[in-house]
């Protein structure tokens, strides 16, 4: 990809790059309850007082599988996962990856949040969003 071609990313509000790769979550500043993604009211109080601010890089991988058979635009196989941001009470879905998926990965080690690519578009050109690979 060129420097002039701006490249495809799924869901670019859910999560930033700058400084580094971090999520986006909402936190209502009345009740503290933390959502992903991030909503303009609280769920759950609905009160609409709800800040945009980053989760940690890491967390912490809840349960996982891996995806072998999926929709035609996603190169399989991939892994599929459930990351925990304990202190936000804040549990994520997202592909992860890893070198070899069923030796690399296992429940509750630490992940980091990093951009990749999730699927292919229509045209063959990649599409980039938020996903996960264990911590060196």
């Amino acid at each position: 990809m060129s420097e002039t071609e701006e490249r495809k990313v799924l869901h670019p509000d859910f999560f930033t790059e700058e400084p580094e790769v971090r999520l986006i979550a909402g936190k209502s500043k009345s009740s503290g309850n933390w959502t992903f993604p991030p909503y303009l009211a609280d769920p759950v109080s609905f009160q609409d007082d709800v800040e945009h601010l980053p989760l940690p890089k890491n967390g912490v991988l809840h349960s996982f599988t891996i995806v072998r058979r999926s929709l035609p635009d996603f190169p399989v196989p991939f892994g599929l996962g459930l990351i925990d941001f304990p202190d936000q009470k804040v549990r994520v879905m997202a592909q992860v990856e890893a070198d070899d998926l069923e030796k690399d990965l296992s429940l509750g080690m630490e992940v980091e949040t990093i951009v990749g690519v999730v699927r292919k578009a229509k045209d063959g050109s990649d599409i980039f969003s938020y996903k996960f690979k264990p911590v060196k």
